[in-house]
């Protein structure tokens, strides 16, 4: 779904309730120092800090008892590789390939093993481990979830952006006239994005409970994303009370991460008109102000986040807020899976 219509979408619904209350569960401590040890790892792999990155990624998993999502277990032997550390290589990419990840093109690529024994090692067990991963997926439940994001491409069209344009601008000002037809007619088009968004949540909530949360076993990484931004979006959950536990479990199952979880609890806010608890995503940050940054400090702290850390003004100038790469360069981000 188009992430400037859907933050359009929150702004309109925050003129149109009042505040409330939005849900979340803090996760125990052993969570939180998992995350913010493999979150660490994964910033010195992306910076090419490899040394580093393994002896992270090797503190985080050895203490570990919980589950950890084959995302991890894939940079984890990317990392490997990188300094000949064949044979823990090829631990790590048994544990993402069996636990339902897919490599793509490009990852086959930067997989080359030179010792004799691991190589063929890998090549006598790669076919064995991605059919293992392949064992769990569910068809119909992934289908249903491309479903989804067919039903909703008309959302993303111009008449359907300017409705909702058109009608956040006229709640915002008290001179518009809430009862003119054009208001009512474009109302009736941001009126039928919500209810869209309602189904397809509603769809979605009823596989979850029948098969479970859909993640790397159950789908592939593409249909993963676009259940998530299903839940992201289920604006009718305005204080988050009926997914909370479902995305909390999720969050402990390392089905998702607590990147998306703040996520959906800055949506919530913004959805009921209240500042964002952990200014996510990243669109945000520009906006905020450093005495709002301690107290969101403290509270990403405790799910597992790293603080975010504003840059100097002057490094923002000439840099589009719109422009996310650019974005991520200048501030703090963990990863998001």
């Amino acid at each position: 779904m188009n992430k400037c219509l859907s933050f359009i979408a929150v702004l309109l619904l925050s003129a149109m309730y009042g505040a409330a209350q939005t849900k979340y569960t803090t996760p125990p401590e052993e969570f939180v120092n998992f995350h913010k040890e493999v979150s660490d790892a994964e910033r010195m792999y992306r910076n090419d800090s490899v040394l580093q990155a393994y002896a992270k990624f090797d503190l985080a998993f050895i203490g570990y008892k919980g589950n950890i999502n084959p995302s991890h277990y894939m940079d984890a032997a990317m990392v490997s590789l990188k300094i000949k550390e064949e044979y823990r290589a090829l631990h790590y990419l048994e544990k993402a390939l069996v636990n339902g990840y897919e490599l793509d093109s490009i990852q086959q690529t930067k997989i080359v093993f030179f010792n004799l024994n691991t190589k063929k090692e890998y090549s006598d067990n790669l076919a064995k481990w991605e059919e293992a991963g392949r064992a769990k997926k569910n068809t119909d439940y992934e289908n249903t979830v491309y479903g989804m994001q067919e039903s909703t491409k008309k959302f993303s069209t111009p008449s359907y952006k300017t409705a909702i344009e058109y009608c956040v601008t006229c709640l915002k000002n008290k001179a518009c006239n809430k009862t003119s037809p054009e208001f009512t007619s474009k109302y009736r088009l941001v009126k039928e994005k919500m209810k869209s968004d309602s189904a397809n949540a509603t769809t979605l909530l009823g596989y979850i409970k029948q098969y479970g949360f859909p993640d790397y076993s159950l789908m592939d990484g593409k249909a993963c994303a676009i259940a998530r931004a299903v839940l992201l979006n289920y604006d009718a959950d305005r204080k988050n009370e009926r997914l909370d536990g479902i995305l909390y479990n999720a969050l402990l199952k390392g089905q998702i991460s607590p990147s998306f979880y703040a996520q959906v609890i800055d949506h919530r806010n913004l959805m009921n008109g209240l500042p964002p608890e952990f200014y996510e995503p990243v669109a945000g940050y520009e906006k905020a102000i450093k005495t709002e940054m301690g107290p969101a400090n403290l509270r990403r702290k405790k799910i597992g986040l790293h603080a975010i850390i504003l840059p100097n003004p002057a490094a923002l100038k000439g840099v589009d807020p719109k422009d996310t790469k650019a974005m991520e360069k200048l501030y703090i981000k963990i990863y998001d899976y």
